[in-house]
């Protein structure tokens, strides 16, 4: 890690992890006059948001407490559903609508 002390206390302390974890790599980057100085800063912000985002759903995953973890599309990309209700050959029942007043 190329970064000094002060700065990795300084982004611990702002909580800015996701900063700190990437750091190195852009600052390489910008080094290598891939990235100015505004595109430093915007591609380390993002790259706090992305973890701050990663974090959150996986807290929200734990505290849903599922049994285990699905998506809704399987490696066919169809997508599929379990339970009485799922018929994939007819459409869904729809209430029939209200008749209409004419219009007097």
């Amino acid at each position: 890690m190329i970064i000094d002390a002060a700065l990795h206390q300084s982004l611990r302390a702002l909580k800015l992890s996701g900063m700190l974890e990437t750091l190195d790599a852009r600052l390489a980057q910008a080094r290598a006059g891939q990235l100015g100085q505004i595109e430093f800063l915007q591609v380390l912000c993002n790259d706090e948001i992305t973890r701050r985002e990663a974090v959150a759903m996986t807290r929200r995953v734990r505290r849903a407490r599922f049994e285990e973890s699905n998506t809704l599309i399987n490696t066919s990309h169809q997508v599929f559903m379990n339970g009485p209700s799922y018929r994939p050959n007819k459409r869904p029942n729809r209430p029939a609508a209200p008749p209409k007043e004419a219009a007097g």
